[in-house]
Order: structure tokens, then sequence, then C-alpha cells
């Protein structure tokens, strides 16, 4: 694939619908499109169920604020504002077209000349071959690159062996940017897994490419979480091929919890729901999704208190010899296109079409 070019304006991340949507509740009105002052027992959730009747849609709120709000999105405070996106008319897509090629099933030669990347499927709406311009994150990596200081070519391909991506693949510098990649703590590494602790000691991170909510799920019949000691002897469901360094950073580790990986992320919520699993550790727009598929919904609550942020970013080798030169340029791609609002309306966009999606 060449390079493509970009020839699109910018669009404010605040001005980013023509039509206003206005829901009122009690005495206050809430409008999208507009900006809307914290009040006395509001959460985002709250006001997402307001203006979108969809309380999971509040990581799109959180995600036109995060410099506002910070890095837990269950911690609002009374008089802060926040712009409230609107969700209609949504832009078709960027103009730097992507089109995912056919799998990759052998790797590729070494190629100097071009930054090379390597993307997984099957991970909506993050990163999917079936999904527009490849997924969001996809989407994000090839205008940041396009928008990029130095607009080296490079190449995005799709390799759907996600456990080969960090090990071989960048390790051995077969590509040299790997997408999507949850960042662990590291100045907590003793209290790490193997894994997360191979993921501190072997990569660089590129600034955050999208800040996801995640957050823990228990009963609705049951009392609510009010700390992660509560889930201390509980059995909890995080599916398989998830980091676990979200809950080992709060000793939510083993011998503490008994902790399960089912394949799929359904059967989390359909344990939960019938009594096999205590608690799901997942992400919200993960979560959403799941729980309108297996019908639990309304049996299950999301404890917004204990939400946190995760920051997904490109991670590259410590030792790869141009590391830090193709850091800082992808870097320099990522803060142009959030200065200039591209960046939100890519999310935005991509947010909103999952949305539809998984309300069923």
């Amino acid at each position: 694939m060449k390079n493509p070019s970009v020839s699109c304006c910018a669009l404010s991340a605040i001005a980013i619908a023509a039509a206003f949507t206005t829901i009122s509740t009690g005495a206050a009105a809430q409008e999208c499109g507009s900006t809307y002052r914290i009040q006395s027992g509001d959460t985002l959730s709250k006001i997402a169920a307001t203006v979108y009747n969809d309380p999971g849609s509040f990581q799109i709120i959180y995600s036109a604020n995060s410099d506002v709000i910070g890095p837990n999105p269950g911690l609002i405070t009374v008089g802060m504002a926040l712009e409230i996106p609107c969700l209609g008319d949504v832009t078709a897509s960027t103009a730097a077209s992507f089109r995912p090629e056919p799998t990759v099933e052998q790797l590729p030669a070494p190629d100097l000349d071009q930054i090379r990347i390597v993307q997984g499927t099957g991970w909506a709406p993050f990163s999917d071959e079936d999904q527009e311009q490849g997924g969001m994150l996809t989407e994000i990596a090839n205008v940041a690159m396009t928008n990029a200081a130095e607009a080296t070519p490079y190449k995005i391909d799709f390799v759907n062996d996600w456990g080969a991506h960090l090990n071989p693949l960048i390790t051995d510098h077969a590509y040299d940017f790997s997408l999507g990649w949850f960042k662990p703590n590291c100045e907590q590494i003793a209290r790490l897994g193997e894994d997360s602790q191979f993921r501190c000691n072997n990569f660089d991170w590129s600034e955050p490419m999208f800040e996801q909510v995640f957050g823990y799920y228990n009963r609705a019949s049951e009392p609510a979480l009010t700390s992660y000691a509560d889930m201390l002897g509980k059995t909890i469901c995080r599916p398989a091929g998830y980091a676990t360094f979200q809950l080992e950073e709060n000793d939510l580790k083993e011998p503490n919890i008994v902790l399960e990986r089912p394949a799929e992320v359904n059967t989390c919520f359909e344990g939960l729901a019938n009594g096999t699993y205590d608690a799901v550790a997942l992400a919200v727009d993960t979560a959403e999704g799941a729980m309108v598929e297996t019908g639990t919904a309304a049996a299950i609550r999301y404890n917004e208190n204990l939400s946190q942020v995760l920051t997904l970013h490109a991670v590259i080798a410590k030792n790869h010899p141009q590391g830090q030169e193709m850091l800082t340029e992808f870097n320099s791609g990522l803060a142009a296109i959030k200065e200039t609002g591209q960046w939100f309306e890519i999310v935005r966009r991509h947010l909103t079409e999952h949305r539809a999606k998984t309300q069923g």
C-alpha cells in the first residue's frame, strides 16, 4: 500500500454537529452540542442516559472531555463544564482512506525505507478488517502518519495472530510498530504479572491513541462494589487473552481472588447473571455490547465509582535501532490530529457506529 495523502479540513471537537438535541430531566436541560455544568448527583452515565438514552455511551462524553475530567471518569465535580457531543450527522470518513489488505500469512522482508505497522482484527470498534477504515485505531494511525512531521512512507498490514505481534514480530523488528496495546503502570512493576513486566521491560510506547474506560460489573441484586477490597475472595471473570495488569495493580490476583478466563466475553456476563462469577472486569464499550447480545443488562450493575482509564498505544521495541526517531514521528502525527480535531472526529464516528450496532 502506498502512503496515502490527506487533504481534509480540520473539524472542531466541540462544534461537531449541525443539529442539536435537547432532552430535559426535572429542572435541568441537557443539550448535545453545548456545554453542560455538572450538578450534584450527576455521573457521566446518567448524563449519557439523559442525552443519548444509553448510559453506556458515556465513553463518548469522556473522550470529548478527558483533559477536563482526568484519569477517573467516576470522579466528576459540581460545576465542571463538559462539552456534550451530538451523535447525528456523522462524517463518512477521513480523506486519508485506508482499505485493509488481505491478512499477511508470511513475514515481510525488512524495509528500512518505510515504517511498517502491524495490526490485528476482530476487535471492534478498534481494529477489524471488515470495518470501515480497518477500525478506529487503524484509522487514527493512518491519519496520524499522513500528518507526521517527516511524512515517511508507511505500510499497515493485518496479521491476525495477536499473540505473535509483540514477540516475535516487534522484538525481532519484522515490523516497527504494533497498534492497540494497553500500557501497564510500570512504576508498580513488582506488583505486575510476567506478561505485564515483559511489556514494561521490552517496549517503548507512543502517546495515547485512545483512552478506554475500564470497569467492574456485579449483579444488580447484590450490594454495589464500593472498593477493590469488596472483590477480595471473589470469583472475577476476565476473558482469555485480555491483559490482567488492571487487576494486578489493585492486588486483585490469585490467591486474593479466583480469576476465571473463559474464551468468550459473553460467557463472563452469562456467568455473572447466573451466579457462576461474582464480578466481571472489562472495558465499558466491550461490556455494553456483550450485555446486549446476552440479554443480561437488566441483571447487571456497572460500578462507575471503580472505573478507571486505560490508555491504548502503539508500541515499538526498546532495542529498535531507529525506535526513538520513529516514535517521535508517530507522536508528531498524533499531536497534529488532536490539535485540529481530526482525532476526535474519528473517535466519535467509530464509537457512534459501534453504539448503534450494539444497542440491538
